[in-house]
């Protein structure tokens, strides 16, 4: 009796929230065997039985309630825990594709970057052909005008020295002749009357000579009856009385007009000019 009514009393004080299910079976067996034991004799253990009874009833449901609220408790982690293993799969699976996306994406910018880094060694390598090849031609070009520039330079050298020296030689065949024209006697005219002793000339007459200046032809000297002529080509050429100068015709005459010697030909008279 006394071990069930401290069973009963174990029971109430114990709370429903701290008390494990095994442990509310082991005291709900415990109170049954005391019941059965103190079962015999009087009215008095009817009452205990009974109250023995309400309270293994009472015990058993609250042992079921707590057994529910400890099943609920354990289920409803696992469903939060469930949920977060879900989520982080899902971000973990959201991550991995991230990855393999920006792992793409660099893929993609190194093959852009190889390509750009083989198109500019390309432009380098044409620019320094190009400009190699250019180098060559400008080299070329520059040698090419030098030598067409010493050429010219030696041609210019060669006629000025060609030039001065005909110069000098017709100076000097001046010096030499003029003296030599300055003191040749003058022919004497011939008397009248050996004049008037001289057949007739019978026949056709030759033209007369033109008095007209020859621009084609300069006269540079005179020497015993022998003229020296230029022409604009600087050709000289040496012709006496009854030669022919080329272009011109035959040489009827050299004679002195005042200061000056001059040649008469059929087309006209060729006398000292400047150039």
């Amino acid at each position: 009796m006394s071990e069930t009514v401290q069973a009963g009393k174990s029971a109430a004080k114990t709370p429903a929230g701290t008390m494990s299910p095994e442990e509310m079976l082991k005291r709900a067996v415990a109170g049954a065997k005391a019941g059965s034991a103190a079962a015999p004799t009087t009215p008095s253990a009817r009452r205990s039985l009974r109250l023995g009874a309400n309270g293994r009833l009472a015990a058993a449901s609250a042992a079921a309630l707590i057994g529910g609220l400890s099943l609920g408790l354990l289920a409803a982690p696992q469903e939060r825990s469930g949920d977060i293993f879900a989520q982080v799969q899902a971000e973990l699976s959201a991550g991995r594709q991230e990855t393999t996306r920006l792992a793409q994406e660099i893929d993609r910018l190194a093959r852009t970057a190889t390509a750009l880094r083989e198109a500019s060694e390309a432009a380098r390598n044409e620019t320094k052909s190009l400009a190699s090849s250019l180098g060559d031609r400008i080299g070329r070009s520059e040698q090419a005008f030098e030598k067409r520039l010493t050429s010219l330079t030696e041609s210019v050298t060669r006629s000025e020295r060609e030039q001065s020296e005909r110069i000098a030689g017709m100076i000097a065949q001046l010096e030499k002749k003029t003296p030599a024209a300055a003191v040749a006697p003058a022919k004497p005219d011939p008397k009248p009357e050996a004049r008037a002793a001289e057949p007739t000339q019978t026949g056709s007459l030759p033209d007369k000579p033109k008095t007209e200046t020859v621009e084609g032809w300069a006269l540079r000297d005179v020497y015993d009856g022998v003229a020296i002529l230029e022409d604009r080509r600087r050709r000289l050429v040496e012709v006496g009385r009854g030669d022919a100068v080329p272009g011109i015709g035959r040489v009827e005459a050299i004679e002195r007009r005042g200061r000056q010697w001059v040649v008469v030909t059929r087309q006209g008279i060729i006398t000292p000019q400047t150039w």
